[in-house]
């Protein structure tokens, strides 16, 4: 029998591309290129294959295996476009209220894009367009349109829209800046529009635009960290990093208060504006270099980070950028939790760990923390990714990526002053068909 590493090779010699759809592996190829004898290999070693693009699967920020499509767009490069966008206008309450209203009643949610996109089990479900170059939208389907308009960012016909949805849903959209009526009647998103947990989340296009301070989109690290926090009730949470406001518009379901901070007065605009759609009066968003602004202590920090080793950004400069290390702002967060977090606190950070070789999460924690990571009960739910690629940075890291790893760690001061670290079940295959997470950090639990 051929040996995986031999297959994939030959695979590869032939413009063969394979990636994973859930529990399937799926390929795409040139006419001629999969012969018979390959053919019975792929079938003979399907689930090698699998869990071998499984474990090389990156976090949102995509990336390219060596030797097999993973989880991934079919292209390593990432437009870039120079274009002004307006930030979204909120309007009357009742007038979002009601546009809310419309979009959970022809059921756009992640369990109907789950059905119609598929996903991935490190991901959630498949956005990315790249990843799926052969679906074809329906026309006579309100969820393919929305996620047409919103998520592809192609236009669809103004009067089908119309109908399906109403007029009234339009003319909404256009008055919040979400859309342009172009000419030919059909309608163009100026903003991408997601489900997310309950919520509808407001982010700048998936393209990288080089004329303004871009809102991260939703990344799966996005879903990742919003179904591992455990949604008990909070008294305070601090989003540091907010961006679109995703995290803190979560948290105020089951805390008394949410701030959300970020260097970044475009992310302060939409995440304001994504609170006042959602409905959450009780969620705060203010201009703060993570935690210089932000008075007192918390019991949920919640932190999705610019993680990016990027020597040519200073850290923060964007959503990517993590300074030269890629840690910079995360050393900083970690560093502030004995001040900023609460006794009884828990603090939930997704992230890039792009350790050095032979060096691990937890040696950097212990070092952030003084030495002390033994006071601390952690959860680590990461995996590795040997393969990241940087698609952001004008000047990428290069060097050896063999420990670097990607996902949630969570930690809480430990009761006893006998602190553990332990690593999470699931390899971080989180994700079930219908889009939902199936874990949860919860420290309880062990």
């Amino acid at each position: 029998m051929m040996d995986v590493s031999t297959l994939l090779t030959i695979l590869r010699s032939r413009k063969v591309n394979l990636w994973v759809e859930g529990s399937r592996l799926r390929c795409s190829a040139p006419v001629g290129a999969i012969d018979a004898e390959l053919k019975s290999a792929l079938v003979d070693q399907k689930d090698e294959i699998i869990a071998l693009l499984q474990a090389d699967t990156p976090p949102g920020h995509l990336t390219e295996a060596p030797t097999a499509r993973s989880e991934q767009p079919a292209s390593s490069t990432l437009q870039t476009i120079c274009r002004e966008v307006a930030a979204p206008v909120p309007v009357a309450p009742e007038r979002m209220t009601q546009f809310v209203s419309e979009l959970r009643s022809c059921s756009f949610d992640l369990a109907s894009c789950a059905k119609r996109l598929g996903v991935f089990p490190r991901l959630g479900v498949n956005f990315w367009a790249s990843m799926r170059p052969d679906w074809v939208a329906r026309a006579n389907d309100p969820i393919d349109n929305l996620i047409s308009l919103f998520i592809d960012g192609r236009q669809v016909n103004t009067n089908l829209f119309a109908k399906q949805l109403t007029s009234r849903f339009v003319d909404t959209a256009l008055d919040m800046g979400l859309l342009t009526d172009c000419a030919g009647g059909v309608l163009q998103a100026n903003a991408c529009l997601f489900p997310c947990y309950g919520s509808y989340i407001v982010t700048d296009h998936p393209a990288k635009n080089s004329t303004i301070n871009q809102v991260m989109w939703l990344w799966g690290e996005s879903f990742v960290l919003g179904g591992l926090v455990k949604r008990s009730p909070r008294r305070r949470a601090v989003d540091l990093g907010t961006g679109s406001g995703i995290h803190a518009i979560l948290a105020a379901d089951h805390c008394s208060s949410v701030i959300g901070a970020d260097i970044n007065p475009r992310a302060v605009e939409f995440a304001t504006f994504n609170a006042m759609l959602n409905g959450k009066s009780n969620a705060q968003f203010i201009l703060s270099d993570l935690f210089n602004s932000i008075e007192g202590t918390c019991d949920l920090l919640l932190a999705n980070p610019p993680y990016a080793p990027d020597s040519a950004a200073q850290p923060g400069d964007n959503f990517w950028s993590g300074g030269l290390q890629g840690t910079d702002l995360l050393r900083k967060i970690v560093e502030s939790l004995p001040a900023k977090l609460d006794p009884d606190g828990t603090a939930h950070l997704i992230a890039l760990y792009p350790n050095p070789p032979a060096t691990k999460t937890r040696d950097h924690f212990d070092m952030w923390l003084g030495g002390k990571i033994g006071d601390w009960d952690v959860l680590d739910h990461t995996w590795p990714v040997p393969h990241y690629e940087d698609l952001f940075s004008l000047q990428p890291y290069q060097g050896d990526k063999s420990a670097w790893r990607f996902g949630v760690v969570s930690l809480r001061r430990s009761a006893s002053g006998n602190g553990w670290w332990k690593e999470g079940a699931g390899r971080g295959l989180f994700f079930g068909t219908d889009g939902r997470c199936n874990l949860v950090a919860d420290h309880d639990g062990h």
